[in-house]
């Protein structure tokens, strides 16, 4: 059911009955299959790690993905959910293996980026919809939006960053802080342990580590910035 509304761009109502997971493993077993009906490219993954230690993760496809300052049309992400969060991409490879990367191996292949998270859903009825079922639909992602980090940007202590969110012209966040670990390479380090014994990860794709701004559900024509002071800026606009 959710291959199918992923290849058509639609809702569905619900999952089907019997088809709940019940535990983080079975809604990420549930994605797992996704992926491989839709076979879409996978550039990254926004990741996040429960109150039991459990690390999860929502795949971001490639054709999602958009450069700063992007501009889309509404209907392209109905819900219109924006996060702004830190992100981190690969600068080299970093293969499959069974011991540990320790944080210094992980930091070192990593170069962090501002984002912004475009939230959407499969389900017609998002906050009605269980969370694991939201986990097994890509943890409720639409897409990406990339800036361009500022020189020095990975000398920065980005457990402290100042974060503004500006909504056309008006700015409704302004604040220290405000990732929910503090700091955003936590969920990004159990990711990779999580998933190194049976993945590689490629130059070039990303992991976003969840959002500092929190999540703001936007209007058509509206236009959204995030500046994170000492990483960078990202714009997206809905048409």
């Amino acid at each position: 059911a959710l291959a199918e509304a992923e290849r058509a761009h639609r809702r569905i109502a619900a999952l089907p009955d019997g088809g709940h997971p019940a535990t983080p493993a079975e809604a990420m077993a549930i994605e797992a299959r996704v992926l491989e009906l839709v076979g879409r490219e996978v550039a990254g993954w926004k990741v996040a790690t429960n109150s039991e230690g459990v690390s999860t993760w929502g795949a971001i496809f490639a054709e999602d993905c958009l450069t700063s300052p992007a501009r889309l049309p509404a209907e392209r992400m109905p819900l219109r959910g924006i996060e702004g969060e830190v992100a981190f991409r690969f600068t080299r490879d970093l293969p499959a293996r069974a011991e540990p990367y320790s944080r210094d191996e992980i930091r070192a292949v990593l170069a962090a980026f501002p984002a912004i998270e475009i939230v959407d859903s499969r389900f017609e009825n998002y906050d009605g919809t269980p969370s694991l079922d939201r986990t097994a639909d890509r943890m409720s992602n639409g897409g990406l939006v990339s800036g361009t980090a500022e020189p020095g940007a990975d000398q920065r202590d980005l457990s402290n960053l100042h974060v503004t969110l500006i909504r056309n012209g008006e700015t409704v966040l302004d604040r220290m802080g405000g990732h929910s670990r503090k700091d955003p390479l936590l969920p990004v380090i159990e990711f990779i342990h999580a998933r190194q014994s049976s993945l590689s990860f490629r130059a070039g794709q990303f992991i976003t580590a969840g959002t500092l701004t929190g999540v703001v559900f936007g209007e058509k024509g509206d236009d959204y910035r995030v500046h994170f002071s000492g990483l960078g800026a990202v714009e997206v606009a809905f048409s």
